[in-house]
C-alpha cells in the first residue's frame, strides 16, 4: 500500500462499506460487506490497484 492509504476513511453502512479518500471526498467506493475480507486481502497483496479502478470507471462513463 502507498502512503496515501492512510488518508482513506471507511464507513460501515448496513450491507456495505464506503471508502472515501481525503483528497477526493466526492468519489465513494462501495464494497459489499460480504466482500470486505477478500477486498482487504487484495489491497494488502497489491492485487487491487485504484488506478485501474479509476480507468475502468472513466471508460464506463465515456
Amino acid at each position: 500500500m502507498t502512503q496515501d492509504a492512510g488518508r482513506v476513511e471507511a464507513k460501515r453502512i448496513n450491507d456495505h462499506v464506503e471508502l472515501v479518500h481525503a483528497d477526493n471526498p466526492d468519489t465513494v467506493l462501495e464494497v459489499p460487506r460480504r466482500d470486505w475480507e477478500p477486498f482487504i486481502a487484495a489491497v494488502k497483496s497489491g492485487a487491487f490497484d485504484l488506478e485501474t479502478l479509476n480507468r475502468q470507471a472513466a471508460e464506463r462513463v465515456a
